[in-house]
């Protein structure tokens, strides 16, 4: 099967993604998602493609709540074995990046995270535009003091109008 130049790459951080936390939740051996994968491999390119970029927004989406601490953790883990780091790939292939990128500002903690696991990954020191990184680091500045106190503001009771399912 002749695939695009990243597919090598983005195959290796699947199978070492779903080989951690998604082929134990699987019923099937075959509904994992490298046989799945390699099936669609056997049909076509551009379906095994389209599998494959499903395949890695699902493990993005898995990751998104994950503390910054466990994907800094993860990141070195798969550094340590050549493949490409959960922050690598979120800063390349998830629209949510690029949303955050482009909106210049972070909503909520999990993007919080994710700027910060980008801005920690090692690989991205020397690849990541330095204006990517200084709006990174400003929304991350941004995001920081006031939104741990509006946080600890939700989440007291008994207030009416404040609890945590009021409309703002």
């Amino acid at each position: 099967m002749k695939s695009n130049p990243g597919y090598p790459e983005m195959k290796a951080f699947l199978r070492f993604f779903s080989s951690r936390f998604l082929d134990q939740r699987c019923h099937s051996t075959n509904d994992r998602p490298m046989v799945v994968l390699e099936r669609h491999e056997q049909e076509s390119a551009s379906r095994a493609e389209s599998a494959l970029r499903m395949a890695v927004n699902n493990c993005l989406e898995i990751s998104s709540p994950w503390p910054l601490s466990q994907v800094i953790a993860l990141d070195a883990e798969m550094h340590a074995t050549g493949v490409l780091s959960l922050s690598f790939v979120r800063s390349r292939v998830w629209g949510r990046y690029a949303a955050m990128l482009k909106r210049g500002a972070l909503r909520n903690h999990d993007e919080s995270a994710v700027a910060q696991g980008v801005l920690a990954d090692p690989s991205l020191r020397q690849s990541l535009p330095e204006v990517e990184r200084a709006s990174l680091q400003a929304m991350v500045r941004a995001f920081g003091p006031q939104r741990a106190h509006a946080a600890t503001e939700r989440s007291r009771s008994g207030r009416p109008g404040h609890g945590p399912h009021a409309r703002r």
